[in-house]
């Protein structure tokens, strides 16, 4: 991993304005800096002015390196976004993205005040990254079908899961007895589904797709290695 440039986030805003590059890359959220035209235009020099001290920008113009990552952010042909909760007790939101286009890869984070942009090796790896590590809770994968573990009633999924008769679907609510404290999820570009993440007191697991449903112990390189599979391109 390459360090380009921590940016704040009016820097970022601006730099992406500058670029004309239109909405900005989600999941970041950032918020738009001036409330008039003409306060704008003075933060527009400021961040101007502190970016050409520091190297990032030539008379206003990206150096090659940011430039050239943000250019990719803008129009990547390979994209996953990161978005969770690591503690679900705080407000804090988890906000990345990893951006691709042959071996060429960039990662922004949204970290309090700043966005860190890196050059990576491999997306992938570089997405799960970004999640605080855990080890993978017990147990084994096991699919079920979606509608075993969706309740007609309120009580919610925990009650239909421990009320069903399905060995599997037992299986799930053995992996997941306990509360949750963190959870999130990855996304990427053309894949049928995310990848979600979710944290309890036991470990850590993750759950893929719609109608059926797999849930899994998972570790930094089960999420790597789940995340790699949505990747690669469909067989032929």
């Amino acid at each position: 991993m390459r360090r380009v440039a921590a940016l704040s986030l009016p820097a970022f805003e601006i730099l992406w304005d500058d670029l004309d590059a239109g909405t900005l890359p989600y999941p970041l959220d950032l918020p738009s800096v001036g409330e008039t035209s003409d306060e704008r235009r003075r933060i527009r020099r400021a961040v101007h002015a502190d970016l050409d001290r520091r190297g990032l920008t030539r008379r206003g113009r990206p150096e090659a390196d940011l430039e050239d990552a943000l250019r990719l952010l803008h129009r990547p042909a390979t994209r996953i976004t990161v978005l969770g909760m690591p503690d679900v007790h705080a407000d804090a939101l988890l906000r990345a993205v990893v951006v691709a286009r042959g071996g060429y890869a960039v990662r922004a984070v949204q970290d309090g005040g700043f966005v860190l942009l890196d050059v990576v090796r491999s997306p992938a790896e570089a997405a799960v990254e970004v999640v605080p590590p855990l080890p993978a809770g017990p147990g084994k994968p096991v699919t079920v079908a979606a509608k075993d573990l969706t309740p007609d009633e309120p009580q919610g999924f925990t009650r239909a899961v421990r009320q069903s008769g399905n060995p599997d679907v037992k299986a799930v609510h053995a992996m997941l007895a306990g509360a949750v404290t963190g959870t999130g999820h990855f996304a990427v570009d053309g894949a049928e589904h995310p990848i979600t993440w979710f944290d309890t007191e036991r470990g850590r697991y993750a759950s893929t797709g719609s109608d059926w449903i797999t849930v899994a112990p998972a570790d930094h390189a089960g999420l790597v290695a789940g995340l790699s599979r949505a990747l690669a391109p469909p067989a032929r």
